[in-house]
């Protein structure tokens, strides 16, 4: 199997919205390779102090200090600089990508990407808007036929890059029991925390609105101000879960990219404080959420406390962003590095519904279970049973121990043992239990899970059982046909 190197780059400032948007196409662009049995590898470089995120979604980081850390140990810039753009050198160099993701600034937050492009096969950028004055300048224009590709991601086409769709979100009832909350809920988020005024603004909304709201808090990675806790306030240090979303009932936000764009697209009402930015216009962005009944904007604290209780339609929100782009994305980065023909199978392979058993299962079991169906049935049994982590090596044990068995036969066989298991909660013991049958070649899969259902329907405790059956088998000595009969 041929291996693709992918390196994202998503250096950011004040907040985590490049490296949110890069982590969001990486999800994707792992998932395409996994259904097309290609071999992905997924850096990230970043200096977003929030570079946990990417190890939560499971890709490898490669972090550098902020410009905002830097500040605070009293470097000087030149410092950072000379540094910065060596380590970004020496780190692409190292990796040796065949596509480069990079997000928004085409030569980097300080021009560090020129001497890099070279050393990828493919280039992307991803350009998300940014201020006219911005875009225009003969710098960013210049850069720009450097890449083989530039996604935007507000085009009718591709539309924003999310790191969830809406298929991805716990329930309403499972999202609020997970927040711990009981009353209507707000969501308060001033971005990545790194804000002056963050250390002042957000502690003194909490103070407001604990009274009549249970109160999630985004401080953000960047945030050093005091925190709130107590009752009625759930304050999370870095960020909270787009996943948990579908538990809110109203939101509190800045007007960043993402948020503003997650916001929406999970129908959540929002009161927006824009903040200024040197390139990004969070102040246009937002009023197209006044305009579209989906939110509201203030000017003062006191404007937010009173638009929460009208803060907009949590229909209006899902129709002004009604996609995520982050599929086409992927497909779009990719193209020159995997076959068009390959694209467009994958492309109509990865409906939600593969989506969702892909990422619960993983791409082996999948196979193994024999398909889609097959895969959710095996879900359904695990389940019904309890059982998690425990449930792939089971079955995978099942695999080993009877080759010549295909998907309907394992996972025939697990539905006769996963309730005979059960009843023990003992998961691990049954998993010990599985390993210590030899490979077996004529043994019927189907009569052993029936051989052993009947011999464990007697048992009390599956340490004992392991021990007996060990006994009599003896190492390969006595048939396991045998044994089970005996000890039936």
């Amino acid at each position: 199997m041929s291996r693709l190197v992918v390196v994202s780059y998503a250096i950011n400032g004040r907040g985590m919205g490049h490296l949110t948007r890069q982590l969001a196409i990486l999800r994707w662009v792992r998932r395409i390779g996994q259904a097309l049995d290609r071999k992905v590898e997924c850096w990230v470089l970043t200096s977003s102090e929030a570079d946990t995120l990417a190890r939560r979604e499971g890709f490898p980081s490669l972090k550098i200090p902020s410009k905002a850390m830097f500040r605070d140990a009293q470097m000087e810039p030149a410092r950072y600089l000379r540094v910065a753009r060596s380590w970004v050198l020496n780190a692409v160099a190292g990796l040796g990508p065949d596509l480069l993701l990079v997000d928004t600034f085409p030569g980097g937050s300080f021009g560090e990407m020129t001497a890099v492009l070279e050393l990828a096969r493919r280039r992307v950028l991803v350009a998300r808007a940014v201020k006219p004055e911005f875009e225009h300048q003969a710098g960013y224009q210049a850069l720009l036929p450097l890449y083989g590709r530039v996604i935007v991601p507000d085009e009718t086409d591709v539309g924003p890059i999310l790191l969830r769709g809406r298929g991805e979100v716990f329930s309403r009832e499972e999202a609020r029991t997970r927040l711990g909350v009981t009353r209507r809920c707000v969501y308060v988020s001033l971005g990545g925390g790194g804000d002056p005024a963050a250390g002042q603004v957000l502690p003194e909304l909490v103070a407001r609105l604990r009274k009549d709201w249970d109160v999630i808090v985004g401080a953000g990675p960047l945030y050093t101000g005091p925190e709130i806790r107590g009752a009625g306030v759930v304050w999370m240090d870095r960020y909270v879960p787009t996943e948990l979303f579908a538990g809110l009932d109203a939101a509190v936000s800045a007007g960043g990219y993402n948020s503003f764009h997650e916001l929406m697209h999970h129908g959540v009402p929002t009161v927006f404080l824009p903040q200024a930015r040197i390139a990004d216009d969070q102040h246009l962005r937002v009023q197209t959420a006044g305009a579209a009944g989906a939110g509201r904007v203030a000017r003062t604290l006191d404007e937010v406390v009173s638009m929460l209780e009208d803060p907009g339609s949590s229909q209006a929100a899902r129709e002004l962003v009604p996609l995520n782009g982050a599929k086409k994305a992927a497909l779009a980065a990719l193209e020159g590095l995997i076959p068009a023909s390959e694209l467009a199978e994958v492309d109509a392979l990865l409906d939600d519904r593969y989506v969702r058993v892909l990422d619960r299962v993983g791409p082996e079991l999948l196979a193994l279970c024999g398909g889609v169906d097959g895969a959710e049935r095996f879900l359904a049994l695990c389940d019904a049973h309890g059982v998690v982590d425990e449930g792939p090596s089971l079955l995978n044990a099942l695999d080993r121990k009877f080759p010549a068995a295909h998907g309907d036969q394992l996972l025939s066989a697990a539905e006769v043992l996963f309730p005979v298991w059960a009843r023990f909660d003992d998961w691990m013991g049954a998993v010990s239990l599985l390993r210590a049958v030899p490979t077996q070649r004529s043994y019927a899969i189907a009569e052993f899970a029936r051989d052993m259902a009947a011999w464990l329907a007697s048992q009390e405790d599956l340490f004992d059982a392991l021990r007996d059956f060990t006994r009599l088998e003896g190492r390969g000595r006595k048939p396991v046909a045998a044994v089970l009969s005996q000890l039936s």
